[in-house]
């Protein structure tokens, strides 16, 4: 009989923020976190990279303090590119003062070659 291994589900490295049972947002660092209703001081953090779920966890066993990951908006992490309207990470984009733009929206239109003149003699 074949066995099958537990194998980890691959979740994204997605960006959250971390907000408490009232819906306040995680802000500030280290010793000097706290919890606010606005969301633009709200850190972001990195789902798997920042072990989010274990950290959670710990938080809720050492403190009785329940927290939940909420991701981040991608509209709010990437930039949309102006063209062709996909999303990019803003290191892949290009603004010209009016749009953003991807590489290949950026790029300029091939011109068509014209033949070259051959001198007749």
């Amino acid at each position: 009989m074949a066995q099958h291994k537990n194998k980890p589900v691959d979740i994204p490295d997605i960006k959250v923020f971390i907000r408490n049972v009232r819906g306040q947002y995680l802000a500030g660092a280290g010793d000097r976190a706290y919890f606010t209703d606005n969301r633009s001081e709200a850190i972001i953090v990195s789902y798997r990279s920042d072990r989010v779920p274990e950290q959670i966890e710990m938080i809720r066993k050492t403190q009785g303090i329940f927290l939940v990951a909420d991701p981040v908006p991608l509209e709010e992490i990437y930039e949309k590119c102006d063209s062709c309207g996909e999303l990019f990470s803003p290191m892949m984009t290009f603004f010209n003062g009016t749009r953003f733009t991807c590489a290949d929206c950026r790029k300029p239109p091939k011109r068509p070659t014209r033949p070259s003149k051959k001198s007749s003699t």
